[in-house]
């Protein structure tokens, strides 16, 4: 490079050092209002605008705006703008002032610039534009313009405002809309949406052919809209516990359009993005299908003969309309639990699901978080969150069987649930409500139990509210022929037999006549193991085992009384000889003299002892 043109560079560097110099001194003199008026050089010739103490502090807001701001000539020709509008465009001020707006818009929003020029001049417009930025970059930005008059000349006023993270957040939005609609639409469970005042607002097609309705006469309704009262005082609270917080998972029968069915409905808030709650979502499977989870054995079909059970049944069948607490006492296998199905079946809880759980066959580390449930990680092989028996039995009944056996710690949990309707999951903080009825069997005398300190007498007093006796089969022989009706016919289904088995008369009197220390239980095992045996569909002594260690006299029989006697001990004597006796006859069918060989004593001895006691001594 020669002297001269080096010379030439280093005085062009100069003066454009002093520009630079008058610009930020300039620009130093309006900020701290020494300067009256400044000068807008332009491609008509240099304009002159005056700032005076009114419009000064317009002009300090004009530069410190998060918005790019800028007037325009009538032509379009930007005549001033703040520093936000160069960083927009990524382009110097001094490259983008006295040019035209034009050279930043794109082709395809040229006519719109062109039109909106025009009309900014008459009144107020406002409009989205996309504009090239200086980096090669499209700049989706909201324009409005508005007419201002400035020292008699007809400007422009233009605010950018730049749209790039909001269109930004509306493509991840629409993305996210998309992929939820296509799960909500291709879902083959049932879905809705519901807002605060509980009507529908979305529902996806399988909600639609589940209750044969389309789309357009649902949303807008509510549940009785739809189904009646039915059920609608249930629904509804429902969905205000999860409009409060909750998360809600039921399981119901149902019947719509004339069809039952049984659907899991798990109902959970849906909330805005602030976390605020907004409405309910809720998902319903069907499971009308699913191995029903009833007992083995329900209730027999046939009417009871026995005054006892006719009596348990009558008192089941009052507690069952209440809300009450209920407990079952009885001896092991006598049907507690079949009992506590038919309550909860002739319950309004009819239609909610049943669970039962047997306290004395969980080991007791694991009953808690059988019961209440557990958190992921809450103790060693936890590895996700698990709904105890109490949220699973929601909207109906839990039986807690042979609850003696509950572990003493458990014990408390279960009083504190009883009395809140609220617990915690094992690992858990946040307290779970559960709307489910309980009822409590044990074969223990828990009165007995809690004076020896092995059963809490807070926790007895609040379960005895309603208590139930389930009496022994053997104080109801003439029900046997209806069990063993019923019990045959679920063998005969379950082991998948052409031909029903049968008894003959003299072998169902063998079985009234047996002492079942095991109950129906014990009556079932021996039926079971008979057709088992049997190879000729009819059962008989030889088939059922019951020779004469289970069907004669001589088989172990029990007598129970209690100290003190509250009499002498030759009462107790006597109501020993009295019972025996009592026992032998029905063994033996009254006849006398085999009543007498089998108690070895003579029958002058039995008369005189069935004399004493008031008994009839006929033959």
């Amino acid at each position: 490079m020669d002297r001269d043109h080096t010379e030439d560079l280093l005085a062009e560097i100069e003066q454009l050092r002093l520009r630079l110099q008058d610009a930020e001194e300039t620009l130093d003199a309006i900020h701290h209002g020494e300067v009256d008026a400044i000068v807008v050089s332009g491609p008509h010739g240099d304009e002159v605008y005056t700032l005076t103490e009114a419009n000064r502090p317009y002009r300090i807001l004009f530069e410190t705006m998060n918005e790019g701001a800028a007037t325009l000539g009538s032509d379009g020709t930007i005549l001033f703008c703040n520093s936000k509008l160069s960083d927009m465009l990524k382009t110097p001020m001094e490259t983008i002032l006295g040019g035209s707006l034009r050279r930043f818009v794109t082709a395809t929003d040229t006519h719109l610039v062109n039109a909106l020029l025009e009309r900014g001049l008459q009144r107020p417009q406002k409009m989205e534009i996309s504009l090239q930025s200086g980096d090669g970059n499209i700049v989706p930005c909201q324009i409005s313009i508005s007419p201002l008059s400035l020292d008699g000349s007809s400007v422009i006023c233009m605010i950018l405002t730049d749209l790039t993270e909001r269109k930004q957040a509306e493509a991840v939005i629409r993305e996210s809309e998309q992929r939820f609609r296509t799960i909500f639409e291709g879902a083959e469970d049932p879905i809705v949406l519901k807002d605060l005042s509980l009507k529908y607002t979305q529902v996806n097609p399988a909600f639609e052919k589940l209750v044969g309705l389309p789309s357009s006469e649902i949303i807008g309704k509510r549940w009785e809209d739809l189904f009646g009262k039915e059920m609608s005082d249930y629904v509804r609270e429902l969905d205000l516990r999860v409009l409060s917080g909750e998360t809600i998972e039921v399981e119901r029968k149902v019947t719509i359009r004339g069809v039952p069915m049984r659907l899991v409905s798990t109902r959970t808030p849906l909330r805005e993005a602030s976390g605020e709650i907004v409405g309910v979502l809720a998902m319903f499977h069907d499971i009308t299908d699913r191995e029903s989870s009833e007992p083995y054995l329900i209730m027999a079909k046939g009417e009871y003969r026995s005054k006892a059970m006719q009596a348990a049944l009558r008192s089941a069948r009052i507690a069952a309309e209440k809300e009450s607490l209920i407990l079952l006492l009885g001896e092991s296998g006598s049907g507690k639990d079949y009992l506590a199905r038919y309550i909860h079946d002739k319950s309004p809880r009819a239609n909610g699901p049943y669970f039962s759980i047997n306290c004395a066959a969980i080991a007791p580390e694991l009953a808690e978080s059988e019961l209440f449930g557990h958190e992921k990680g809450s103790f060693t092989g936890a590895g996700s969150r698990k709904r105890g028996l109490l949220e699973l039995a929601e909207g109906g009944t839990l039986l807690l069987n042979e609850i003696g056996d509950l572990p003493l710690p458990l014990q408390a949990k279960l009083l504190t649930f009883l009395d809140t309707r609220k617990f915690t999951r094992v690992g858990g903080e946040k307290e779970i409500t559960a709307s489910a009825r309980l009822i409590a069997a044990t074969n223990k005398d828990l009165r007995r139990e809690a004076e020896l300190g092995r059963f809490r007498k807070d926790l007895f007093y609040r379960i005895n509210v309603i208590s139930i006796e389930v009496p022994p089969l053997r104080e109801r022989g003439e029900d046997i022929p209806i069990l063993v009706e019923e019990i045959l016919s679920r063998l005969q289904t379950q082991m998948g037999l052409v031909n029903a088995p049968s008894i003959d008369e003299s072998t169902m009197e063998m079985l009234k006549r047996c002492n079942w220390p095991g109950n129906v239980r014990e009556l079932r095992n021996a039926l079971e193991r008979a057709l088992i045996v049997s190879d000729t569909g009819t059962l008989d002594l030889a088939c059922l085992q019951l020779s004469m260690d289970e069907g004669s006299p001589n088989r172990e029989w029990s007598f129970t009384t209690s100290y003190p006697f509250g009499g002498t001990l030759q009462d107790v004597t006597d109501e020993l000889t009295k019972s025996l006796l009592v026992e032998a006859l029905r063994l033996c069918d009254g006849n006398k003299r085999k009543t007498a060989r089998s108690l070895g004593i003579s029958r002058d001895s039995l008369y005189r002892y069935m004399k004493k006691f008031g008994m009839e001594t006929g033959d």
